[in-house]
């Protein structure tokens, strides 16, 4: 993606927000919403040759030595008393390399579903289409992250799912979803599958800012006659105090040797986050964190080595306004084999300096 494609994108995103003046749209009133995103980024790495990617098992801000888009959206959400629908279409690097399994006429949909109330409160939902995913902390959205880029354990699990899901409420603290899906990120099914796949979610805000997830998934991207099952548990705990916040996360999956196997191969990830706002605009955060797939259930490099590698990022963020976000990180990723692109080989390490620049819209339409 070019300057010239980033420049006519953020031109129009920049024309119909100064229209509003206004990002967030009580959604009590929210009728027919336009949306817009853009994140473009530059990724410096000395080590790598320009427009090279970093590895093959990362999917955002992949590209080294060269200005592009990450991720850029735009379309419309409405809600009314008890309907609701969402129909985003979307480009970037990111779109390339993380749907590229997917039909090429539905790689462009971030989002296309729609959603009825079951109840009048508006406490539970029944949606069907596709949808962001319900595992990690980690989003798409420049906005909801403390770093720049992305984790390893958000980098190798869904960003996307599609099929059915439904949440309830309960109490002002509680809420659970349960999900029937085609797949692990996957929006066509698997040719020959003819099992759903299933997950469950549970949040629970408590006390001083904390909130408490976990989220479980289990099924298969085989065919029947080869079905492996995958099981996996997404749980992280965040926690604001003063100008401080911090997340704690922990990846565990398994997934059957072969079919019918009471046997298991494993992968796990753990991370740590922090992040201490100055002020209003400016704020600092910290990573350190560890994959491990030894197995190559998940991570499937070109030279077949494995990843189990560890890393630790430092990043600030500026943000002078609601919908303006700059950010610059410097990020160390290393390796008990080569995984990573070199310039003219692979490389046990991976060092480089991302900067981004971010921009959204929310424009109440009618």
């Amino acid at each position: 993606m070019h300057f010239s494609h980033l420049s006519i994108i953020f031109f129009f995103c920049f024309l119909l927000n100064e229209s509003t003046g206004q990002i967030n749209v009580d959604s009590t009133e929210r009728k027919w919403i336009l949306n817009g995103y853009i994140e473009n980024f530059f990724v410096l790495n000395r080590n790598a040759a320009k427009e090279s990617n970093i590895s093959e098992f990362q999917y955002n801000h992949n590209r080294n030595n060269i200005p592009a888009i990450n991720h850029a959206y735009m379309g419309v959400d409405h809600e009314s008393r008890l309907f609701r629908m969402s129909l985003n279409a979307q480009i970037g690097t990111y779109v390339k390399d993380n749907y590229s399994s997917e039909p090429k006429l539905i790689r462009n949909l971030y989002t296309a579903y729609t959603g009825f109330a079951i109840n009048k409160e508006k406490s539970s939902w029944i949606d069907i289409g596709i949808f962001p995913s319900y595992i990690g902390f980690e989003s798409i959205s420049a906005f909801d992250n403390l770093t720049l880029t992305r984790s390893l354990l958000a980098e190798n699990s869904p960003y996307y799912l599609s099929g059915i899901r439904s949440n309830h409420k309960i109490g002002a603290n509680n809420e659970i979803y349960v999900y029937a899906l085609t797949g692990w990120q996957k929006i066509k099914p698997t040719q020959g599958n003819s099992l759903p796949s299933f997950g469950f979610q549970w949040i629970k805000k408590v006390k001083n800012n904390n909130k408490i997830n976990n989220s479980f998934f289990a099924g298969s991207n085989y065919p029947d006659n080869n079905r492996k099952w995958r099981y996996f548990n997404n749980f992280f705990w965040q926690h604001n105090i003063g100008k401080w916040s911090w997340i704690i996360g922990l990846d565990i999956g398994l997934e059957q040797k072969f079919k019918d196997s009471k046997t298991f191969n494993t992968w796990w990830s753990p991370v740590l986050i922090t992040s201490y706002n100055f002020n209003d605009k400016l704020k600092a955060a910290g990573r350190i964190e560890h994959y491990n797939d030894k197995s190559k259930v998940i991570v499937k490099t070109s030279n077949g080595n494995p990843l189990v590698g560890s890393g630790y990022s430092i990043n600030i963020d500026y943000s002078p306004s609601s919908n303006m976000m700059y950010k610059a990180e410097w990020r160390q990723l290393f390796a008990g084999s080569d995984v990573f692109f070199g310039e003219n080989s692979f490389s046990k390490k991976a060092e480089y300096l991302t900067i981004s620049f971010s921009y959204r819209l929310s424009k109440n339409l009618f």
